[in-house]
């Protein structure tokens, strides 16, 4: 072996995965098969995110994709995942990717996301408000490196009402409180609620690769708010650089288009058999 490559990615399962989806994801095969015929010993950990996240991620306003499914096809978020879980693992079966020697599920990792929350807190990086704990992206200077985004730009760009629980619009949230009808809670410090979707990924590669690896994949997408967010709280909380590589791919084209479930010009790889 010439030495470790961890690798890292995620899947949101509350809908079919589209073709535009599995160019990701065999766009990260094809690294680690490279990897593997260099001779290095690769770790790929792909986690699976069983709770749902928010419809507008960059100011954390919306509706729960998971939950929307849920109501829609009348089922708990729990059968929606795991319905959703098997079709995806069955499709990328089905495209010869290799399989991933973890597939972490973001609701088993509920304790390690509370704990680096509460470093967060405790180093200055977060503050809980309202039941809520918010990132404080004052405080992490660097905030906007992966991306190219300034803070100033960020906060021109805010759309509506601010939240007034935060201290800057562009805070985005680590913990949210439950309300009355939120199907997946769970007790923590700060109050009955769930975590923010950004924190999982923190959380569940942290816990399985440790607080220094590799790569970190995704799609062109991920870059910002979600992976700018993963590297605030690693780092806040850890105090270093905690992924040595980013690596994104691009989105897959339709007619000059992205292909996206929401703009409803996708295939999935059952209509190509």
């Amino acid at each position: 072996s010439r030495g470790l490559g961890d690798v890292y990615k995620r899947q949101t399962v509350y809908r079919y995965a589209h073709v535009g989806n599995l160019r990701t994801y065999i766009f990260s095969d094809l690294l680690r098969r490279t990897l593997d015929y260099l001779g290095y010993e690769t770790r790929q950990v792909m986690n699976i995110t069983d709770v749902g996240h928010l419809t507008e991620d960059d100011f954390d306003r919306g509706e729960d994709k998971m939950l929307v499914s849920a109501r829609l096809e009348k089922k708990s978020p729990e059968e929606i995942a795991e319905f959703y879980t098997a079709v995806f693992l069955e499709d990328i079966r089905k495209v010869n990717i290799l399989p991933a020697e973890e597939y972490p599920r973001a609701t088993t990792y509920i304790p390690e996301m509370q704990a680096i929350i509460a470093r967060l807190i405790e180093r200055g990086h977060a503050y809980p408000a309202g039941g809520n704990v918010y990132y404080d992206i004052a405080s992490f200077p660097e905030y906007g490196k992966l991306s190219g985004n300034s803070v100033e730009n960020l906060l021109a760009g805010t759309r509506g009402e601010p939240d007034p629980r935060k201290k800057a619009p562009g805070d985005f949230t680590l913990w949210k409180a439950a309300g009355a009808k939120r199907l997946q809670v769970w007790e923590s410090p700060w109050g009955l609620g769930f975590p923010g979707w950004h924190i999982e990924c923190s959380a569940m590669s942290t816990a399985l690769l440790g607080e220094r690896f590799d790569i970190h994949t995704g799609g062109a997408d991920n870059v910002f708010p979600h992976h700018e967010a993963e590297i605030a709280q690693s780092e806040g909380a850890f105090g270093h650089p905690v992924v040595s590589c980013w690596v994104h791919g691009e989105h897959l084209l339709l007619s000059g288009t992205r292909m996206a479930k929401s703009a409803g010009n996708f295939c999935r790889i059952t209509e190509i058999e």
